[in-house]
């Protein structure tokens, strides 16, 4: 009998379940891991016990999903999903049950599950309980729906998604029924949250087989979500996810990129406003996206005659200290699966790396003048004054060592504005 080392919180959850005339699983993603040898990230259990019967059996508890029978059991500063056996209603939205219903039976509870491999469920008592050969598919490396592929994915489409997500995550294949039942159901995405598909897109991305996103478009499911990827070069994509930073800006980035760039020029920076918006990005990883598109689209600033080191400090102050390794890292795996390797880009790397260590100023805020000292001085505030300090970065960013207080003042005071037009 296959044997797992349980949490002693896990333990002491389901003997008190047990104990008290109930059954008791540990159930889906933690069995799973466990049988891969992974150290699951949470511990969910499925139980018999009612959820006030839950309740009362347990002394801090948190009613998460009472009405679809979940209650977090609090064990410690843990908490532990526990789930009454359940029956789902009908679908009629493509994502949600209408209602459940509550069944004394673990095996009408296993039905309604998604994947074989995540309808595993196990307790020392009883061992492994396996309804529809999850392991055998965790064997042969498949993710496979329970039961008839194109109920599952009518249900809740999400887990058409969901099955991507697996199969990057652990480098499974998706069986050809469930396969195939993904293509023909993949308008069932429309229904599906813009917040829920990021989530997914984003777990893809980040997980150690990321160039799996290429089945978004092998299975059409980029035509629904975002049909933007269609034109991409699905090659250079998948190389440069697999080369990349595991950095999430990172990666979202080279998929953007990839999706201009099979578009055309004349799209660059509007495809991804449109992906970005869509799935609903925060303006913090949006505006850093778009930064690093255009600034790759445009290349290194400067004119191509100037001293690498200037345009080096140059591209420093277009992308900010906060930006600038994930940007190299994304240029990095740009020129990668272009094939041009790293030398230009690791000659960057050495340059920018000297600036960071000789802290030579390449923002404003590390000018050794700022706006008061230039009031001071009898400059209006206003738009010539910062005119002014950008006239005085100009000539730090070309002469670091013009970055003395003195001589800043003394380059502002002989600083001429240029006429209005």
């Amino acid at each position: 009998m296959i044997h797992i080392d349980l949490p002693e919180d896990v333990k002491m959850i389901l003997n008190i379940l047990r104990s008290s005339g109930y059954e008791a699983y540990a159930v889906g993603g933690c069995v799973r891991d466990c049988l891969l040898g992974k150290l699951p990230k949470d511990w969910d259990v499925t139980t018999s016990a009612l959820p006030l019967d839950v309740k009362r059996l347990f002394p801090r508890t948190v009613d998460t999903g009472i009405k679809h029978g979940t209650v977090t059991v609090l064990v410690k500063n843990e908490g532990y999903e526990v789930t009454t056996y359940r029956v789902d209603g009908k679908y009629t939205d493509g994502r949600h049950p209408e209602n459940v219903s509550f069944t004394a039976s673990l095996d009408e509870d296993l039905k309604r599950r998604d994947f074989t491999i995540n309808a595993l469920v196990y307790n020392e008592e009883s061992g492994i309980k396996d309804l529809f050969g999850g392991i055998e598919d965790l064997d042969n490396k498949i993710i496979r729906c329970v039961g008839i592929p194109e109920e599952r994915f009518d249900e809740d489409a999400l887990r058409i998604l969901r099955a991507v997500r697996f199969s990057a995550q652990l480098g499974f294949d998706i069986e050809e029924k469930t396969y195939l039942a993904a293509k023909k159901l993949k308008n069932k995405l429309a229904l599906v949250s813009a917040e829920r598909i990021k989530t997914e897109i984003d777990k893809t991305l980040m997980s150690v087989n990321p160039g799996h996103i290429n089945l978004l478009t092998a299975m059409g499911l980029d035509k629904i979500i975002f049909p933007e990827i269609e034109k991409a070069d699905q090659s250079f994509l998948k190389t440069a996810l697999e080369v990349s930073a595991c950095e999430l800006s990172v990666r979202w980035a080279l998929v953007c990129y990839a999706a201009e760039t099979g578009a055309g020029e004349e799209c660059f920076s509007t495809l991804t406003l449109n992906i970005l918006h869509r799935l609903k990005f925060d303006n913090k990883t949006k505006d850093k996206t778009v930064l690093f598109v255009k600034t790759i689209q445009s290349g290194l600033p400067g004119d191509a005659g100037e001293d690498i080191r200037i345009r080096s400090r140059r591209l420093v102050n277009r992308l900010g200290w906060e930006n600038t390794d994930d940007y190299l890292s994304f240029l990095e795996a740009v020129s990668i699966a272009k094939g041009n390797g790293t030398t230009e880009v690791y000659g960057l790397k050495k340059e920018i790396e000297g600036i960071r260590e000789r802290k030579e100023c390449t923002s404003l805020k590390e000018l050794a003048v700022n706006g008061k000292d230039l009031i001071e001085c009898g400059f209006c505030s206003g738009t010539e004054l910062g005119k002014t300090l950008d006239f005085l970065l100009e000539k730090v960013l070309i002469d670091p060592k013009t970055n003395q207080r003195d001589e800043l003042l003394g380059i502002a005071g002989s600083y001429e504005q240029p006429e209005s037009d």
